[in-house]
């Protein structure tokens, strides 16, 4: 995209901090996951950097998981402008029994960006990156970590709820005009 999503103004305000504001609606721990720390001080939040630099974001539950003591996290990729809360909410009640809680689309595509994970994950993503694995997914497509995949009728989500912004035509599709954050 040639800048930093997180900081892509969607109706004035970074996207960061919206999606910090629904995350707010369900804990008040919250923690950004960056190498880049200054493009977030703006916020009252802390800023976790990676410990397997170059890994992406698997390296970034890790470190938020040694950074933070807590039987569930949510995680969220910071470009997810029409994520509702009320799908937060059901990953959580959907969680229950499981290491992980990640959503499909009714094309079968996951979305372990936009996910609940326990910390019993934390083991098995350890591994997988001192095996240098970069692939999120394939992390927890093992048989070792047991994972509850939600369709859009049990999550009762659509799937414009879990559209993410990779290219400037996804932005002119979800009628988001480019306003980098300055």
């Amino acid at each position: 995209m040639g800048f930093n999503k997180a900081l892509l103004k969607v109706d004035g305000r970074p996207l960061i901090s919206i999606l910090s504001d629904r995350m707010r609606s369900l804990t008040d721990r919250i923690l950004i996951s960056s190498n880049d720390p200054d493009s977030y001080s703006f916020l009252d939040i802390p800023v976790v950097p990676d410990r397997f630099v170059g890994y992406g974001p698997l390296a970034g539950l890790h470190a938020a998981m040694l950074s933070q003591v807590s039987s569930l996290y949510i995680l969220l990729a910071c470009d997810l402008p029409n994520l509702p809360v009320s799908l937060l909410q059901k990953m959580i009640s959907l969680s229950e029994g499981f290491d992980a809680a990640i959503p499909r689309t009714g094309d079968g595509l996951a979305h372990p960006l936009c996910a609940v994970y326990r910390r019993t994950c934390l083991p098995h993503i350890e591994q997988a990156l001192k095996r240098g694995e970069k692939k999120f997914i394939d992390t927890f497509l093992q048989n070792t970590i047991s994972v509850k995949w939600i369709s859009p009728e049990e999550g009762r989500y659509n799937e414009t709820d879990l559209a993410n912004i990779n290219t400037p035509g996804d932005l002119q599709i979800l009628g988001i005009r480019p306003i980098p954050h300055g």
